[in-house]
């Protein structure tokens, strides 16, 4: 049994709509996938019908209802992917909005700092790239390609928008603790996503005070000591393992949808911790 849980759609900083991103999974064969757009659960209800649809055809699969947050702990970034959230919880709800414009004013920042330094792009632009969804950083990369000024997403981030770059500008974000509460009060799985990537295992102790549920143990930037060491952390604490591609589109520098192996129980484990909520999976 193949299944990603960790995916992103236009709504967010996917470049595959989300009934789009439900075919392209059945497509190749993937049993489920989970939906965790950026401070959005925009593009779960069309994700949810389209896998239904998808049912009806003869073609079982589960769409997990899910989002990424992001935090800050001491100036070090903190991604937290939030399961079987209940998408239409007023409290969750705002809390995005909150997000999402706090995502927008980032950007607006960027824009303006690199047109004074002569990368001449448009804000407009940029918003019409993210389609209505929570704008980011990539949206901006893909705007300075599309005007000559980056080789490419990647070039764009590694010479102007990462982090230590010029144009970095620093997201107006919650603590962990704010994020894992946020998850938890709307009913969801707090998952401590890609360890490996931001490196913050000394915090985990404290994230799991908090209410942490589990690690994304499984990620495509995670090598295999990674992978042994966060299963082994995982085992010690009782936490639920998880793991995914980090998609983004068939054209973004990720693996395929679907394309890390992972132990069918880590999918079955995570239903069950859901319980009642599994309600969610159905639109």
């Amino acid at each position: 049994m193949r299944f990603d849980l960790h995916a992103h759609t236009t709504a967010s900083d996917g470049t595959l709509e989300p009934a789009a991103l439900v075919r392209h999974a059945v497509e190749r064969g993937l049993a489920a996938i989970a939906l965790t757009d950026h401070d959005s659960v925009a593009g779960i209800p069309e994700a949810l019908r389209a896998a239904e649809e998808s049912r009806r055809a003869g073609h079982d699969i589960t769409v997990v209802p899910g989002v990424e947050l992001s935090a800050v702990h001491g100036g070090r970034d903190v991604h937290i992917l939030g399961y079987l959230v209940d998408y239409a919880d007023p409290r969750l709800l705002a809390d995005l909005a909150d997000l999402r414009q706090a995502r927008e004013r980032r950007a607006t920042s960027i824009v303006t700092a690199l047109n004074a330094a002569g990368y001449s792009i448009e804000l407009a632009e940029v918003l019409s790239l993210s389609d209505g969804g929570a704008v980011g950083r990539s949206h901006v990369a893909r705007a300075l390609v599309h005007r000559g000024h980056a080789a490419d997403v990647s070039d764009a981030f590694r010479r102007l928008l990462g982090r230590g770059a010029p144009f970095y500008v620093p997201k107006d974000v919650r603590t962990p603790a704010e994020v894992i509460g946020l998850v938890r009060a709307a009913g969801g799985l707090p998952v401590l996503a890609h360890p490996g990537v931001t490196g913050v295992d000394d915090l985990l102790p404290e994230l799991i005070a908090a209410g942490l549920a589990g690690i994304e143990v499984y990620h495509s930037e995670h090598s295999a000591a990674h992978t042994a060491r966060y299963l082994r952390r995982a085992e010690e604490s009782g936490l639920l393992v998880t793991g995914g591609t980090d998609f983004h589109g068939p054209d973004a520098p990720n693996p395929p949808l679907g394309s890390i192996e992972m132990p069918p129980q880590l999918l079955t484990r995570l239903l069950a911790a859901a319980g009642s909520r599994g309600t969610l999976l159905r639109p």
